[in-house]
């Protein structure tokens, strides 16, 4: 066969970028077709197109019917089960194509609930597609639940890309709350930092960093601002580089993540990793991994985040240690990048 080929379709996204250059040495030839290449620094390997995936884009199936007429034969991988997913399984019709679906937490989880036209989308997509993957137990669940004929369902999260080699040493962790997550009111963010702002009154020496960006960041500085949080006790570094938010994990005590909804995240996994306590929101992915009061604790009421940060800051030190001994453990065995990238390849094998 020629030009046989991975065809991956997926937004221009830190994760879809990570899971690409993961694969690249394992695969000879890859297709990435995409909504923009701003930014993106490829392996050679790697051959990349740009399409308008909007659901309202009449033109889109054309388009990717032109491009993946080069390689007729080849495997389609495409990541999220929202208009990439519709607009490339319709293009394929009759063609001489397998494909795997990797479904992302919003899809399968936010997406069905706002309209009868996007869950019967995502009904679509999940029927249609040979393999669908999802990145936690939950996940494939609801996955089953909308599209019970799906015909092969795969539970299997990215993992995360480094992991240290030792249980992270709690007696260099600084007095730190860590929160990386994006800044939509998905993440409840703010409710972040109206819990830190009660907080610093019984425990002054604590600092908030918050990283990342997104359509509220403005809104959460000026609330912060308002609040009279001074520079030295929150601070807000924006999107970070994979070396620096290692640098912040290492340094953190506490990982809070508090979302309205959210599937397996990597930002707990990589936090858990290097020995941060987790405060996360009470959501079945993450009762996945963490046991109320064993190795982190569940927020049932984002409104009342200040007493579950105030509890774990009251922790023993020997609680901290079982805990990140722990997670440490759990990470190694179920989320390590390159073991969990060797199966997708085995899938595409």
């Amino acid at each position: 066969m020629n030009n046989q080929a991975i065809i991956l379709v997926g937004a221009n996204s830190v994760h879809t970028l990570r899971y690409l250059v993961g694969i690249s040495p394992f695969v000879n030839n890859i297709v990435f077709i995409t909504n923009n290449t701003d930014g993106l620094e490829l392996p050679s390997n790697i051959v990349a197109h740009v399409i308008n995936f909007s659901l309202y884009n009449l033109r889109a199936r054309s388009q990717i019917a032109k491009i993946i007429s080069n390689y007729e034969g080849s495997i389609i991988h495409i990541h999220q089960a929202n208009s990439y997913a519709y607009h490339t399984l319709k293009a394929i019709k009759s063609k001489n194509f397998k494909t795997i679906l990797t479904t992302w937490g919003s899809d399968v989880l936010l997406l069905p609930k706002q309209s009868y036209i996007f869950a019967n989308m995502v009904k679509f997509n999940l029927a249609n597609s040979d393999i669908v993957t999802s990145g936690s137990l939950y996940m494939s669940s609801k996955i089953l639940e909308l599209c019970p004929s799906v015909k092969q369902l795969h539970t299997i999260n990215f993992g995360i890309q480094n992991i240290p080699a030792n249980v992270a040493d709690l007696s260099v962790k600084e007095n730190i709350i860590f929160s990386n997550r994006l800044h939509k009111p998905l993440y409840n963010i703010d409710k972040i930092i109206l819990a830190f702002d009660k907080l610093i009154n019984q425990h002054p020496d604590y600092k908030l960093v918050i990283a990342g960006s997104g359509s509220e960041t403005s809104i959460l500085k000026k609330l912060a601002k308002n609040l009279d949080l001074h520079e030295n006790q929150i601070i807000f570094t924006g999107m970070l580089d994979h070396e620096e938010l290692i640098k912040w994990y290492k340094k953190a005590k506490y990982f809070v993540s508090i979302p309205i909804s959210d599937s397996t995240s990597m930002s707990l996994q990589e936090a858990l990793a290097y020995g941060c306590y987790p405060i996360v929101s009470n959501l079945p992915a993450n009762l996945e991994c963490i046991i109320n009061n064993i190795n982190g604790i569940i927020n049932q009421n984002p409104n009342n985040l200040c007493s579950d940060l105030v509890q774990a800051i009251n922790l023993p030190i020997e609680n901290l240690s079982y805990s990140s001994t722990f997670n440490y453990n759990l990470i190694r065995q179920k989320s390590v990048f390159k073991d969990n990238i060797q199966k997708f390849i085995s899938l595409y094998k």
